[in-house]
């Protein structure tokens, strides 16, 4: 096997950065998803109000993973159908570039998401992404798939689904929230569960935690919202950091993030995405010493070897395949083609986290 061939099989695989088996898409408006790459990175993904034109007109110059055009927290009341009516608009007016084009609309069982719905998939052109919040068991979930169902045709594609965790609730149902579009007799035929979203604030005040700069109230709830989703082939998206203008403490809460094995993290102002985007894409050590461990693994196996020595350090599978997900999210980041032969010698083992 090539090393060329050895990096596409591995990066299928890498659970941090692809989700379930896409269904096949057809031609109607997925901008960014195909048939042969139906997973974008969303290493920063921005919410905008839906309502706020001029903010929705400016984000289409940034250099962004993943746009998302809100119906819920960031619009009052007595804006939702002006924020519909926008954003409507824009999803067929405003080109955003690369980014993945999301809308988060309200929560299933309020008195707008049948309305937010009904706009979205009327509309001539349909988000790539779909973020619903406040997912707190199945039935939602079944409800969801229920309502979206009479909106397939043979033209439609199939809409990328994110779900929010905000409440204790959500969290200990995670389980069951996963199983319903793993289940081909539950799952939804519109819609793809590709991935979690962690509402750090909302979580808090449900199991009455005060909020601390060091985020240690949210830890349990973090790694569970992680497990959960590479135990279903999800992404995972980290918390908002509310602080805009601190943009050090965002630099090491999103690398924490990271080494957690989040893949993505959220994001409510401008400044935030490139440092978030950074922390989220692998750096150039971590990539050179992958390279050389995924092509000495080849070497190795190729002579029947199993686990083998490598510079001083003993290499198994679960390093070969901590490799693999590093090279995935380069390649997703774009930064994987700048690679060409594997280093003759790797940096130290510290680097890869």
């Amino acid at each position: 096997m090539s090393l060329a061939m050895a990096l596409r099989s591995g990066l299928s695989t890498a659970s941090a950065l692809v989700s379930r088996q896409a269904r096949p898409l057809t031609v109607r408006c997925m901008s960014n998803a195909t048939e042969d790459n139906p997973v974008v990175p969303r290493r920063a993904l921005m919410y905008l109000p839906g309502h706020d034109k001029r903010k929705i007109t400016k984000a289409a110059g940034l250099d962004l993973d993943c746009v998302c055009l809100d119906m819920e927290d960031a619009v009052a009341d007595g804006r939702k159908d002006d924020a519909r009516d926008t954003i409507v608009k824009a999803l067929e007016e405003v080109s955003f570039g690369r980014a993945d084009v999301a809308v988060r609309v309200n929560p299933v069982g309020s008195e707008y998401i049948e309305d937010d719905l009904e706009a979205l998939f009327t509309a001539p052109k349909w988000p790539d992404t779909l973020v619903v919040p406040k997912v707190d068991d199945a039935d939602q979930m079944d409800w969801l798939f229920t309502f979206v169902e009479k909106y397939r045709s043979k033209e439609s594609a199939v809409v990328n689904l994110l779900t929010q965790v905000e409440s204790s609730k959500s969290l200990f149902n995670l389980t069951s929230i996963c199983e319903m579009d793993a289940d081909q007799d539950t799952e939804s035929l519109v819609l793809a569960h590709r991935g979690l979203i962690f509402g750090g604030d909302d979580y808090a005040a449900s199991i009455g935690a005060i909020r601390s700069p060091d985020n240690s109230e949210l830890m349990f709830a973090r790694q569970s919202v992680v497990a959960h989703a590479k135990a279903f082939g999800l992404e995972c998206i980290d918390i908002v950091n509310i602080h805009f203008k601190n943009l050090e403490q965002l630099k090491l809460e999103a690398e924490e993030g990271y080494r957690w094995g989040f893949t993505g993290k959220q994001v409510i102002h401008p400044n935030q995405v490139p440092v978030v985007q950074a922390a989220f894409s692998p750096t150039d050590s971590q990539i050179r010493y992958a390279l050389a461990i995924v092509s000495a693994h080849l070497d190795h196996e190729t002579q029947g070897t199993g686990a083998f020595s490598y510079n001083g350090q003993m290499i198994d599978m679960p390093t070969v395949r901590q490799c693999q997900q590093i090279l995935g999210l380069a390649r997703l980041a774009g930064v994987l083609e700048h690679y060409e032969v594997p280093p003759s010698s790797p940096p130290p083992a510290s680097d890869l986290v």
